[in-house]
């Protein structure tokens, strides 16, 4: 079906007015992550019910990217006061290319919001916003330039993301105000930050390398950290398996 040298890796994608006209939108870091590390990226658009099952058929990978908050509704709760722009629509997509990725035996990488919209596919629920429900938060929208890193993260040394970066401590950049809460079945915590806010999370038996979520951005920090560019390589060597 597929003719391909290079692993397809779908990634998810916002809508976004530009110029007046409602647009398909994804950070242009995202594709040169992937690109080098060996995929070949395609974007994926909001759309019905039907169309998850055709793009995971059609792809070797998936990434959940970042953007707008999840919605309360899909994991069944009520709105914070402070919860930000939602996209229902969007999270219907996602949660339908995780469950036909995970029948299809797909890795799935999730990033920032990817990381609790991939929880949420599976079963679990988000801090709606840090700083209201931590009273020990440290800042986790940061003011500095998307690429650098502000605070520390803990990591499992029995991880995944623990043979990705040979560390059991990594500086990471943090652009968001929501988090994982209740942890999925099927997932488990490999990376947590100071204040206790989940950072990072991996499958669990036959989900093993099939599933990672980080909260931080990857793919602004690829350009000047190999060890983020190799969570790339990591995840498409993953993918190259399914082709």
């Amino acid at each position: 079906m597929k003719q391909s040298i290079n692993p397809v890796i779908g990634i998810t994608s916002s809508i976004v007015n530009h110029n007046n006209i409602k647009s398909v939108n994804l950070h242009e870091r995202f594709i040169r992550s992937v690109i080098q590390a060996g995929g070949t990226p395609i974007i994926i658009p909001t759309g019905t019910e039907e169309m998850p099952k055709v793009w995971v058929s059609n792809c070797d990978g998936i990434i959940l990217s970042s953007g707008e908050d999840v919605d309360p509704n899909s994991y069944r709760a009520n709105p914070d006061p402070r919860i930000q722009k939602t996209n229902e629509k969007r999270d219907k997509t996602e949660i339908g290319l995780v469950e036909h990725a995970l029948k299809q035996k797909k890795p799935i990488l999730a990033t920032c919001r990817g990381a609790t919209m991939l929880n949420v596919a599976l079963g679990g629920t988000v801090i709606q916003d840090i700083e209201s429900n931590n009273p020990n938060a440290i800042n986790h929208y940061q003011q500095a330039a998307r690429p650098e890193p502000t605070h520390e993260v803990q990591i499992e040394n029995n991880s995944w993301l623990y043979e990705i970066l040979n560390n059991t401590t990594y500086r990471v950049n943090s652009i968001h105000h929501q988090a994982i809460d209740k942890i999925a079945s099927g997932l488990r915590i490999v990376a947590v930050a100071p204040d206790g806010v989940i950072e990072a999370v991996e499958g669990t038996g036959e989900y093993t390398k099939l599933l990672l979520g980080v909260q931080w951005h990857p793919e602004e920090m690829a350009s000047e950290d190999s060890n983020m560019q190799n969570l790339f390589k990591a995840f498409v060597g993953e993918c190259i398996n399914t082709v």
